[in-house]
């Protein structure tokens, strides 16, 4: 054994002295067969002498590099690497022995410059085997992850400095494990790790590891197609000019150029305006901004309200003008006051759209839509509009198109000698050389500057009108004219290429390029957002994951399909979605029917280490995550006749709290105690020292197979406006938070239990506001409804249950009057998707906007009618079809206010001091936000209001982010400084106040709270 561990100290000595980073004891050297060899010689040393001897002291790298084989395969969440060891040593390992096993990694990490564990969450949580796994490099859990991360990578991996590969990496991870956060942590490895896998070692970590590690990845299926799919993307990449250097912004400082463009509807002309669709991080981030401050502005200060989505989306929208826009009009007025990030108002500050008339259209073939006209020469072969001002003289004698707001509309035919003499008074010059049509193959993507097509597919040259002279075509060295009628066809060849065609003299050049393969958009049409504040099948049953479904258009009637894999199962559920975007709230269908398909769901996903949660839109999204048991220094195992507090370090104590009193600590459960109602089992007295203080929380509901619906009686304690409380029966401020996160955080052993939890927590989270809000706030918050965050849901329900919107002439089945009223909100949201951001603004809602209210519910009973008739309900068909309504605009008006106000939580909002900054509270949405962005709300309103704090500072961000995590994500408050923010919990009431008031419009997808 000495000769090994002169040999291994030889070998980690040799490492050093080159090697920039840290040493990791998987670099060994040793091959398969003698990496047996010295297990076995590890297990019989073992058996003599266990690990806490001195003996191992002078011989410790045999016994750490076993340990770093183990930590390498090891798969788990932390909970079981231990009996693995044991298993491959013999042995018993007692809680001294795992401690030794940890300090002599710590001493030989000191000796030959060896890694040492990052500062994580769960480093921190499982301080003793962190240091195996760290030394493992990359396990063999990790290697899914890590390819998918590099299958996602989209910049040049060669190319970039080492901040910025790494930055690139977590970004292509997106959401990822406890444990592979951990690995991520350490920039200097991920960096040399990418880079070796992907061809370009720095000779950071040695040959014989990394290839073993590249051979595992590449053994597994999955593993190894993404490895493949990273190998391409890094060779296109390369082929196309790289990209090094730092990563580039989105947009860069280029201005972002939207075109014009007229379409005729029903012989009626609209204008419309389109942006070219941007991609990245930065534009993610401003969707997601513009939304939740409900961005809808009046073009130039002059149109109707357009919604942020369709300025965002790459697709036209109608602009609807009521004067002429001057000059110098900002295309955003009252940008300064939107209240968002500065690199996110300079992007939006970037986008230009001209129009100043006379602008000039081209038709296109079907006459339907006519784009704008930039250059300054035009075919004498096409059909143009004209844009002027109304009331323009000069045009009496040239087709009226009609009026278009403020303007008016001509059409223009440059074979006829008056139309080509207004354009050639507007400065364009009219040809007519060669008019030719392309078919066939569309673009890959309709805004690149080159397009790019499939390598053999055709472009079809079709001559529109018949030409005096003859065209030719040139493609590379072949050349053909076009002689009449006859077509020709192009086959598009790979690379890029120039078409010429050439007529008279005169030639035009169409580049194009031909790929084997469409190259995926970087903005895909529809995305998957996740909101979990941790990825544990916890919160996944406790109904605190949620999706929002987006898209680059409110796109309808979408197959959403969840599965889960666990235990060797898959489960699905499919769901057909709405209007997008649209929220999927973790304790509200398709959720539920999920979770209840039979009765060992929950307990196949309880079982299963890592289950996986995929989640399908159709064929044009999907995602997959892997869920962890929930991340605990000290964990529950439950036996069929009793229950134990596991730890790394053996078996904890724990104490139980009674459900009628759930302020009260936990204390000792007497033998043979029948449970007759439900109770919290929690740890008593657990040593900071040896346990990070979030262990204290690890916390399990239990409860009998039968209980009573009904909420128990729960004994309410006197508070106290201070931090500690003395006596048994008054509570402080510190005391209740306490009693609230171990309720909160536990998990549960039935269905029962869950039941009783979340009613509990109910009553905590209200008695928590009582003491920092005041009992007023708290109970006029029992009186609002909180439950739902989307105005379309409100909506339904006011119009339902009111009766408002329906026909008291159309006597329609009760199941029915509901359908109705769904199909009429559905037409109401398609046809004003900008109603909620116009509401309360003063006319910003007219005569027209509430006649075509009244038409979406018109056509609703239209609908309706067609189900019927389809159905061959003639009768009742025949009784929808008459369906008319006739709201007058002030009953439109009181029903939007009251459903905005509900949907605002108006009534809390006259709580909120100071009262004149109350609306900067009200105005963002804040559904399925991080917390991050919350917090960002809320210290931008106390900035603003801090001359109405008692104390006259604004309090810290940590603080801030601290009181709203108690209430939105409090699996993230017990990591923070939570009982740092007390004292301002209970000496600042606005803030208080104004934390709350956020807390409750952002945690409609975190509803584990309510009951």
């Amino acid at each position: 054994m000495l000769d090994t561990q002169r040999a291994l100290a030889e070998r980690f000595a040799s490492l050093s002295p080159s090697r920039i980073g840290p040493i990791f004891f998987i670099e060994h050297g040793f091959d398969d067969t003698e990496v047996s060899q010295l297990r076995a010689a590890v297990r019989e040393a073992a058996q003599l002498h266990p690990p806490e001897s001195h003996w191992w002291r002078e011989r410790p790298l045999p016994l750490l590099v076993v340990a770093t084989e183990i930590g390498y395969r090891y798969r788990g969440a932390g909970t079981d690497f231990w009996p693995l060891l044991e298993d491959d040593l013999g042995i018993e390992l007692t809680p001294n022995s795992r401690q030794h096993i940890r300090d002599l990694f710590d001493a030989c990490a000191s000796e030959y410059r060896g890694a040492r564990p990052p500062y994580t969450p769960w480093a921190n949580a499982f301080r003793l085997i962190a240091w195996p796994i760290t030394h493992a490099l990359v396990p063999i859990e990790f290697h899914r992850a890590l390819a998918a991360a590099l299958a996602n990578l989209r910049t040049s991996a060669l190319d970039l400095d080492t901040p910025n590969l790494h930055r690139a990496i977590q970004t292509a991870a997106g959401h990822t494990s406890v444990r592979f956060a951990t690995l991520l942590d350490n920039q200097g490895l991920v960096a040399s790790v990418v880079r070796t896998l992907l061809g370009g070692g720095d000779g950071e970590l040695s040959d014989g590891a990394i290839g073993r590690i590249a051979k595992d990845l590449k053994s597994d299926n999955a593993a190894g197609r993404d490895i493949r799919l990273a190998e391409r993307t890094q060779r296109r990449i390369a082929a196309q000019g790289g990209g090094g250097g730092a990563l580039p912004e989105p947009h860069g400082l280029q201005t972002v150029v939207g075109r014009l463009q007229l379409r005729r509807r029903d012989n009626t002309l609209t204008l419309e305006a389109v942006f070219p669709r941007a991609s990245g991080v930065v534009t993610q981030d401003l969707r997601r901004a513009l939304r939740r401050r409900r961005f809808a502005p009046k073009l130039w200060g002059v149109s109707s309200r357009v919604p942020s989505e369709q300025l965002l989306s790459g697709l036209p929208f109608t602009v609807k003008l009521t004067a002429v826009p001057d000059v110098d009009a900002s295309l955003f007025p009252g940008l300064a006051n939107l209240g968002i990030d500065t690199n996110l108002l300079q992007f939006l500050e970037s986008f230009q759209l001209v129009l100043r008339p006379r602008l000039l259209f081209g038709v296109s073939a079907d006459g339907e839509v006519a784009r704008e006209v930039r250059a300054r020469e035009v075919s004498g072969h096409r059909i143009y509009w004209l844009l002027v001002e109304d009331g323009t003289d000069g045009f009496a004698d040239l087709p009226d198109l009609g009026e278009i707001g403020p303007y008016r509309c001509f059409e223009l035919n440059p074979s006829h000698a008056r139309a080509a003499g207004v354009l050639a008074h507007y400065g364009y010059s009219v040809h007519f050389g060669m008019s030719v049509l392309f078919t066939g193959a569309p673009p890959l993507d309709n805004n690149a500057t080159v397009p790019q097509f499939l390598v053999g597919d055709e472009r079809i040259i079709v001559q529109r009108r018949e030409n005096p002279v003859q065209l030719e075509i040139e493609l590379d060295p072949e050349q053909c004219r076009i002689e009449g009628d006859r077509l020709v066809r192009v086959g598009i060849p790979e690379g890029e290429h120039i078409l010429r065609i050439t007529s008279d003299g005169r030639s035009r050049s169409y580049p194009f390029q031909g790929v084997k393969q469409a190259v995926d958009p970087e903005m895909p049409a529809c995305w998957i957002e996740l909101s979990a504040p941790e990825l544990t099948v916890q919160a996944l049953l406790a109904g605190s994951i949620a999706f929002k479904i987006d898209g680059l258009a409110p796109l309808e009637g979408l197959e959403l399909t969840i599965e889960l894999e666990a235990s060797g199962h898959r489960m699905g559920v499919t769901w057909r979605l709405g209007p997008l975007p649209q929220n999927l709230f973790g304790d509200k269908e398709p959720w539920s029917t999920l979770l209840d398909l039979d009765d060992s769901t929950r307990e196949r996903v309880l079982q299963d280490p890592s289950p996986i949660l995929h989640v399908r839109v159709g064929a044009i999204a999907s995602a997959s995550w892997p869920l962890e048991q929930r991340l605990r220094p000290c964990w529950w195992a439950r036996h069929e006749s009793d229950i134990t507090l596991q730890s790394e370090i053996g078996v904890l104590g724990y104490g139980a709290v009674d459900v009628t009193m759930p302020t009260a600590p936990p204390t000792t459960v007497p033998s043979g105690d029948e449970l007759v109602e439900a109770r919290l089992l929690s740890p008593l007295e657990i040593d900071t020292a040896t346990f990070e203080p979030t262990a204290m929380f690890t916390s399990l509901c239990i409860a009998p197979d039968q209980l009573p619906l009904g909420a128990p009686a729960m004994y309410k304690p006197r508070f106290q406006r201070r931090r500690r409380a003395e006596g048994a029966l008054v509570v402080g401020a510190e005391d209740l938070t306490e009693a609230y996160l171990r309720w909160t955080l536990a998990e549960s052993a039935s269905i029962t239990a869950e039941l009783r939890r979340r009613q509990v927590v109910a009553q905590l989270d209200i008695w928590l506001a009582e003491l920092g809000c005041g009992a007023n706030w708290a109970d006029r918050e029992m009186r609002v409804n909180t439950s739902f965050a989307d105005p379309w849901t409100l909506l339904f329900e006011e119009c339902h249950e009111t009766g408002f919107g329906r026909d008291p002439m159309v006597s329609l089945p009760p199941e029915d009057e509901a359908v109705v009223t769904r199909l009429a909100v559905d037409e109401i949201r398609h046809a004003r998707p900008e109603l909620w951001a116009q509401v309360g603004v003063p006319d910003a809602v007219d005569d027209g906007d509430y006649d075509a209210l009244d038409w979406a519910c018109i056509r609703a009973y239209e609908q309706l009618s067609e189900r019927y008739r389809d159905a061959g309900r003639r009768d009742l068909a025949d009784e929808a079809a008459n369906g008319d309504v006739g709201n007058s605009p002030e009953q439109w008006n009181s029903v939007l206010v009251r459903v905005k106000a509900r949907w605002e939580l108006g009534e809390l909002a006259e709580l909120l001091l100071p009262t004149d900054s109350a609306q900067r509270l009200m105005a963002p949405d804040l559904t399925l936000a991080p917390l991050g962005e919350i917090k960002d709300e809320l210290r931008r309103w106390a900035q603003e209001s801090s001359h109405a704090l008692q104390g006259r500072a604004v309090p810290d961000e940590a603080v801030l982010e601290a009181i709203l995590a108690l209430w939105v994500v409090p699996e993230t408050a017990i990591t923070l400084d939570w009982r740092g923010a007390m004292n301002t919990l209970l000496a600042e009431r606005p803030v208080a106040r104004a934390a709350r008031y956020l807390a409750l419009r952002a945690r409609s997808a975190r509803r584990m709270n309510n009951p």
